[in-house]
């Protein structure tokens, strides 16, 4: 199975040295985002090669899960605030949901019917007892 994203692209994209970086915690989001990914889109394994978009979308959930591994919608200390990435991380989550409407469970029809075979006209009946 493929990994969503590499843990050493995730540090480069956070501008983290080597020394900040905690490849644990960075393994942690990694997985956490591919909860929610799986979630959305219905699938149990990722394709290999990964498509761009997915990884993409990994990858920066991967960014929100490590910067706010608690998911609070924000923080303020003093006069210093930061506001979190819920309302990003359920833009993703849609537009992944929309990509991949029919992996997720429920979101399609549920069996297959085969095509009618409209090669027959009606029949008459007729008995056969007597």
């Amino acid at each position: 199975m493929a990994d969503l994203f590499e843990l050493e692209d995730l540090r480069k994209l956070l501008r983290l040295s080597v020394d900040e970086f905690d490849s644990d915690a960075a393994g942690i989001a990694r997985r956490q985002a591919g909860g929610w990914l799986s979630d959305a889109t219905g699938l149990m394994t990722w394709p290999d090669p990964l498509p761009e978009r997915l990884w993409s979308w990994g990858i920066e959930l991967g960014s929100i899960a490590y910067n706010n591994p608690e998911g609070a919608e924000s923080e303020q200390i003093d006069d210093y605030r930061v506001v979190n990435d819920v309302d990003r991380r359920e833009a993703i989550l849609a537009a992944a949901r929309a990509s991949y409407p029919s992996s997720v469970p429920g979101a399609g029809p549920q069996w297959s019917f085969p095509l009618p075979d409209w090669s027959w006209g009606p029949q008459e009946y007729t008995s056969q007892g007597g």
